[in-house]
């Protein structure tokens, strides 16, 4: 292949041209007069490249076929502008640095490729530029230009990559890049590192889009380790599910590989007819994976928007855009490419230990981590004031959420260590949102706050969260800090807008705070307020925030770490005890029957062989009444049970204090949040009360987690309700999966009443007994199952009848306790709303915290959270701090100083 390359508008000959073959080390420099000549094995197929700086890349396909020879020439266009160097300069700044690290993950390698991310770097990352587009009626997008070609030192597998970007595309949901590459051989510095390379780049082309389509060519696609299944949709009204034994045959149905039918084209090349959706599993590596809980391979979902492909005959796409890929195929980025004429071993067995699979006991355990991280509602406090907190789980996995804690525990302790009060507070849908009283007579100093859940107490006490409290002596006051504008999101852009108004009453304040991501879009956010007055609560800018929270998902994991799984995750109060045998001929096993209060919660849980019983899920406040019993068929108690109380957590950890100065406080500064002072508040705008039937709010007992409609019940008419909540939960699993307990029945809510099952009856009997003709509505509950207690561990399905609606609730019979041990158990700690308005006929008074929300929330639909809110005049100014994290799980914290205007 020879040619010649010239300047468009001059004619003159270029020399020092490189032209080479796309996506290969095939290539050639033009020497003085312009002409170039590429000798070698050269495809059939292929995109030839000319490139020259200052002049613009032009690419031709070129179809050699049997030829012996051919003759491609170029005329190159200037390019029309060229950066100057300040220019350059003034790019340089933190907009352009946090754009390019994107573009790093996105075009080098996904930030936990174990070694692409490692050995590959961009040389001349300065040829950069970008920009952002904003587009009518569609998504924003930030584009990446580059004037010369963008050099890569890969060091992973040996590679100079020279690539000339041609489109590059990065959008909250979504990016792509495109350009011609081309690759040269690095020198190995010694044999060792040849080795190294050799081997990454078997392992690279292992498991890629380019081995899968090759090895269906040559019909090897099973024998070289791929799996392939056709992804569907899951049914009307069922969600899929993240456990690959229950998805398969139901949403992943097998595909034979020599189902797959391939056409040969005139031009060489190969058309392979392609399902809209493929779901691809490579058996030969292993990989962490978070799509499915049970499987640890790579796994990759190819789409072909047209219904085919075109491939050469090694296996390359002839057009790349005709192919959707995502997962394990769609991390591959340019750490990871080879190119076109790399020939692979088919036999490479001895696979580069990429991830060791000795460690998949333990990665199995570390992706259930979680750890608790919350704020409270100013940074410092007073003995007998309230303390309100507001938070969120972080979890390792996030997929695995609905599975772990619905628990978690408060301590306060001083600086010895010692325990001052313990709270208990319930996780509902990943968020803690609770409060309490200091004691009026607690001393001044340094205290802090340790949270926890039980099944944490398996993990090393690193995982344990605190937060320094410090307690000040009324009278004296912290020395105003200078609030930090922290350049912590970058991805994001959090403004606000304020209004003020002077009423008869005082001053209403309005602010609109918008969450925006930095391509000026709404995103959805979960997050706390606070609102307190500036001259009373100053904040302490080193007190800990969400963003070093948020560090710990990216701490290295421990090799030595093992597990000894001592705590069981909590659904709700746990209840834990042993039953003594007081006669020999007594079963190993017995049912323990438990009773809350007056039949409020009810259940029935097995000991093991030592006697002991554990239950979880019950749902109430303060304190109650737990009687407990083992009995025989004649209803009759037998053996005694002994409650086993929770031992207080020892803190070994350190000591956490944040850094402040105390003054004496100003003459008016002695206010307080004195917790139930605050008078019962009314809302700015109230609403015509509305009658309500008791089913149409789930009898109070919330938002299921899926809901039939009736209207979507007629499309199964004749159906048992068996059959409709199969297609929900194809496992047939309502309830929590908590690794071993058997969760048993769920429970059975028949218009408003429970269903107490007949002995040996399951739940799959009762709904058999009811078909979709005779029911109006068929709610489910699992991650919201614990307001049912310890009868809703299994899951709770409630519907209603047509001939049975009610409008008011079932009497229970009042419980007879003869024969059962009573018992007295804490629950969750009482926590009373910070009060957020005023009472229409109160005064507006002076406090420190004038606004405190733990759950706040803005969709990607409506990116505004609105505050509304009466000041007294008094105020002059007020300190305003959100923080949580995005949909995306972004975190950010923002501090603004609002100044009130009388």
């Amino acid at each position: 292949m020879r040619g010649k390359i010239m300047d468009a508008k001059t004619g003159e000959a270029l020399p020092f041209t490189n032209v080479f073959i796309n996506n290969t080390t095939i290539g050639a420099i033009t020497d003085l007069e312009g002409n170039y000549e590429i000798k070698g094995k050269i495809p059939s197929n292929l995109e030839l490249v000319a490139s020259f700086v200052g002049y613009v890349t032009k690419v031709e396909e070129v179809i050699v076929g049997n030829r012996n020879s051919v003759t491609v020439n170029f005329s190159l266009e200037p390019q029309q502008s060229v950066l100057s160097e300040v220019e350059l300069k003034s790019r340089r700044d933190r907009v352009w640095e946090r754009s390019l690290k994107r573009f790093e993950d996105v075009f080098i390698a996904v930030p936990d490729d174990p070694i692409g991310g490692r050995l590959a770097k961009i040389l001349n990352p300065w040829v950069i530029d970008f920009e952002q587009i904003k587009v009518n009626n569609g998504a924003n997008y930030v584009k990446a230009t580059a004037q010369e070609p963008i050099i890569i030192d890969n060091d992973a597998l040996g590679y100079r990559v020279e690539f000339h970007l041609q489109d590059y595309r990065w959008s909250r949901t979504s990016s792509r890049y495109y350009g011609q590459v081309f690759y040269t051989e690095k020198t190995p510095k010694d044999e060792k590192e040849a080795q190294l390379w050799r081997d990454n780049r078997e392992s690279s082309y292992q498991g890629s889009s380019r081995h899968l389509i090759q090895s269906i060519i040559l019909n090897q696609a099973d024998a070289q380790g791929f799996r392939m299944y056709e992804s569907v949709e899951a049914p009307l009204g069922r969600e899929r599910t993240n456990s690959f034994d229950v998805e398969f045959g139901e949403t992943i149905l097998p595909f034979p590989v020599d189902s797959v039918r391939r056409v040969s084209l005139e031009n060489g090349n190969f058309r392979i007819f392609w399902p809209q959706r493929v779901e691809i599993h490579y058996l030969k590596k292993y990989a962490l994976n978070e799509y499915y809980v049970d499987f640890y391979h790579p796994i990759s979902w190819i789409i072909a928007p047209n219904g085919y492909f075109d491939v050469y005959r090694d296996g390359i796409p002839a057009h790349p855009t005709q192919l959707v890929l995502s997962g394990r195929m769609g991390r591959q980025r340019v750490a990871r490419s080879l190119p076109y004429n790399f020939v692979p071993d088919l036999d490479f067995d001895d696979f580069v230990t990429e991830v060791d699979s000795t460690k998949r006991a333990f990665n199995q355990w570390n992706k259930l981590r979680e750890q608790p991280y919350f704020s409270t509602n100013k940074d410092f406090y007073y003995p007998g004031e309230g303390v309100w907190l507001g938070g969120r789980m972080i979890y390792q996995n996030q997929l695995l959420a609905d599975s772990l804690s619905r628990v978690v525990y408060v301590d306060l302790l001083d600086e010895k260590s010692t325990i001052i009060q313990k709270e208990i507070f319930p996780i509902v849908s990943g968020r803690i949102a609770g409060g309490f009283t200091l004691p009026d007579n607690l001393k001044a100093g340094d205290y802090f706050l340790r949270a926890y859940t039980r099944w944490m107490l398996n993990y090393p006490e690193q995982d344990i969260f605190l937060r320094p409290i410090p307690v000040l002596e009324k009278g004296s006051e912290i020395i105003t800090q200078e609030l930090n504008e922290v350049e912590y999101y970058g991805d994001i852009n959090i403004t606000q807008t304020n209004k003020k108004k002077v009423v008869p009453k005082g001053i209403e304040l309005q602010i609109d705070l918008s969450i925006l991501d930095e391509l000026d879009q709404a995103i959805g956010a979960e997050f706390t307020v606070s609102l307190t007055d500036g001259d009373l609560v100053s904040p302490i800018t080193t007190r800990p925030t969400i963003l070093s929270a948020l560090e710990w998902l990216d701490q290295e994991e421990k090799d030595d770490q093992t597990l000894t799984i001592q705590n069981q995750i909590e659904y709700g109060i746990t209840v834990q005890g042993r039953f003594v045998s007081n006669r020999k001929r007594d079963p190993i096993i017995n049912p323990i029957t438990l009773v809350l209060d007056d039949l409020a919660d009810f259940g029935l849980v097995n000991t093991d062989s030592s006697g002991y019983f554990r239950a979880t899920g019950l749902n109430f406040t303060d304190s109650a009444r737990l009687a407990a019993a083992a009995l025989d068929k004649k209803k009759k108690s037998y053996g005694s049970i002994e409650l086993i109380r929770d031992s207080s957590l020892i803190h070994r950890g350190s000591f956490p204090k944040l850094s402040y100065q105390l003054a004496q406080a100003k003459v008016g500064n002695q206010i307080y949040d004195i917790k139930g002072e605050y008078i019962l508040m009314e809302e700015f705008i109230k609403e015509d009360l509305k009658i309500k039937r008791l089913q149409d709010s789930n009898y109070g007992y919330g938002e299921p987690d899926r809901q039939v409609t009736q209207e979507m019940l007629q499309n199964w008419p004749g159906s048992t309700l068996s059959s409709i909540v199969g297609m929900q939960f194809g496992n047939g699993k309502l309830g929590n999966f908590n690794y071993g307990i058997k969760a048993g029945n769920p429970l059975i809510i028949i218009d408003g009443s429970r269903y107490l099952y007949a002995e040996g009856e399951s739940y799959t009997d009762v709904l058999d007994r009811y078909i979709t003709d005779e029911v109006t509505s068929l709610s489910i509950y699992t991650f919201n199952a614990p307001v049912f207690g310890m009868a809703g561990f299994a899951g709770v399905i409630m519907f209603e009848t047509i001939r049975g609606e009610r409008f008011g609730p079932t009497t229970e019979t009042k419980f007879d306790n003869t024969g059962f041990q009573s018992f007295r158990i804490r629950g969750y700690s009482p926590v009373s709303e910070f009060e957020n308005s005023i009472a229409k006929d109160a005064p507006v008074q002076v406090r420190p915290t004038i606004y405190w929300d733990p759950k706040g929330k803005v969709t990607a639909e409506n990116g505004v959270y609105s505050i509304k809110t009466l000041l007294s005049r008094e105020v002059e100014k007020v300190n305003l701090v959100i923080e949580g994290i995005t949909q995306d799980g972004l975190g950010f914290v923002k501090t603004f100083q609002i100044k009130v205007e009388n």
